[in-house]
């Protein structure tokens, strides 16, 4: 939340003005983005987007590039300045795909790597008890100008496990 207590909306400008104000004023030497991976779920164009208002889908699809171009604007200021950013979706996730985020990746000063996170602990209820919880291996897509953060996100599943099916 924002110092008067209140959520950060980034699809405001007014706020994205005033987190890059507080980038600016903190000087963090990491930044971790992680925006709404919503609007670019291959679930949600594959088995959502179909059913729903076509305008109600480009406005979602809208808003969630606004996040995204936002958390690269960030990245690529960190970057400038000789700092350290994370920024984290699904491995399948459409925003991949989104011009600004490969513009970043062909920047020889950053990584992406692929990793399962039932290797860094992710569990799920189990669909007979809720109480019973299984590995959960949900690839995701670590992008960082960091070799030792890409290194450190990069466990794939050694499938010494059963998962279960993130949902949700």
């Amino acid at each position: 939340s924002k110092a008067d207590g209140s959520p950060w909306d980034f699809s405001s400008r007014a706020d994205r003005r005033l987190a890059r104000e507080l980038i600016d004023q903190d000087e963090p030497d990491w930044l971790i983005v992680s925006p709404p991976c919503t609007a670019f779920s291959i679930w949600n164009y594959a088995m959502n987007y179909p059913k729903m208002d076509p305008e109600k889908v480009r406005a979602a699809v809208e808003a969630g590039k606004v996040h995204l171009n936002f958390a690269m604007s960030l990245c690529r200021k960190q970057m400038a300045l000789g700092r350290y950013f994370l920024f984290e979706h699904p491995a399948t996730a459409l925003s991949w795909k989104e011009e600004t985020v490969m513009a970043m990746l062909k920047s020889p000063f950053v990584h992406a790597v692929v990793a399962d996170q039932c290797m860094y602990g992710l569990t799920a209820p189990t669909d007979d008890d809720p109480n019973v919880r299984l590995p959960a291996m949900k690839p995701t897509r670590f992008m960082t100008n960091s070799g030792c953060m890409r290194d450190q996100f990069s466990l794939r599943c050694d499938k010494s496990h059963t998962h279960q099916q993130l949902t949700g």
